[in-house]
């Protein structure tokens, strides 16, 4: 029997405007793009999740609506709005299975913020739209295959093959970050212990700091016990020569080599992307660690040069890739 050849989709199939949103536990930020890519207008305003669903959802609307009219366009030029969830989601059904940072659990955020916008709405985990985003105009939009890592005040991983994000059968397909890894027994926010999340984040390096500080070696920034540390301040430090700094980022460096060689092994993509908060702040000093690292960890990586490349959309990413999915999912 024949097999039936796919129609390849071309530029003419892509809607002129599309609109994404990334949500987050504390702001959400809408970016509205044309059929290339080009961000023609933005909008953004904390997330205050303390209000409650509803009135976060009215919040989304309306930040939707301030991105549409920078760009000076209209919702009647939107065909379906791309939403990307600090969590795991049902995409099938519309609904955010958790999104700890915001208290949400089984919510029918499509279907309710449909009926806000009157336009069809696609979720998606954040991450994997950050992925999304640098795959189709991003860093890795020249290559067929790409798994991305984002390193924030946790760790995310998305899975890109042939322009499309692999979910998975639970929507689980990338997340590195909860991958129990060899380096520690730390606890994780997910309640288990010595997940890679525990070293290769931001989260991660804070906690390593204080216990080389508590071992001893000397540390030129201060961070007082469940403080919030910004990427800027790890920045500053490593540039200051800060030893308790430099070690910490090092070991979690390491980490994030050791989640893109089990990347590497199970599906070897063409390119690997390095994206999120750290990176933004760290990534000409975070990369060749990376890189470096990734030759121990990996046999085929060993005596070839690994093609690791810094996430290019910026804090634009999982908002661009939001929008790409609000259309390439639909019928």
């Amino acid at each position: 029997m024949a097999m039936t050849r796919s129609r390849r989709t071309t530029l003419s199939d892509i809607p002129k405007y599309r609109i994404g949103i990334d949500l987050g536990g504390t702001k959400m930020h809408a970016v509205v793009v044309n059929r290339h890519g080009k961000p023609l207008g933005s909008a953004r305003r904390p997330t205050k999740s303390e209000v409650g669903y509803r009135d976060v959802l009215k919040r989304l609307r309306d930040t939707a609506l301030e991105a549409l009219a920078d760009a000076g366009i209209g919702l009647r030029d939107i065909r379906s709005i791309g939403l990307g969830m600090p969590g795991p989601v049902d995409q099938a059904r519309g609904r955010v299975v958790v999104a700890p940072n915001l208290g949400w659990s089984d919510k029918p955020v499509a279907e309710d913020l449909r009926m806000l916008l009157r336009r069809p709405v696609v979720l998606a985990n954040d991450v994997n739209c950050g992925g999304l985003g640098e795959a189709t105009y991003g860093a890795a939009k020249d290559a067929t295959s790409a798994a991305a890592a984002f390193v924030g005040t946790g760790l995310g991983g998305a899975i890109i093959l042939a322009g499309k994000v692999i979910n998975g059968a639970h929507g689980f397909a990338g997340e590195i970050g909860h991958v129990p890894a060899p380096f520690d027994d730390a606890p994780c926010s997910c309640g288990r212990r010595g997940c890679l999340e525990t070293v290769a984040s931001k989260t991660g390096i804070t906690r390593m700091i204080l216990a080389n500080q508590a071992s001893g070696l000397r540390c030129r920034i201060k961070i007082a016990k469940d403080a919030k540390v910004r990427s800027s301040d790890l920045l500053r430090a490593w540039q200051a020569g800060c030893p308790s700094t430099r070690r910490a980022i090092k070991a979690s460096a390491r980490g994030v080599a050791w989640g893109l060689a089990a990347f590497g092994g199970i599906f070897d993509p063409e390119v690997f992307v390095l994206g999120g908060g750290v990176i933004e702040a760290m990534g000409s000093i975070f990369l060749p660690l990376v890189r470096d690292q990734l030759r121990i960890y990996s046999l085929l990586y060993s005596n070839r040069r690994p093609d690791v490349r810094l996430a290019a959309l910026g804090d634009d990413a999982v908002a661009i890739g939001a929008a790409v999915a609000s259309v390439e999912v639909l019928p």
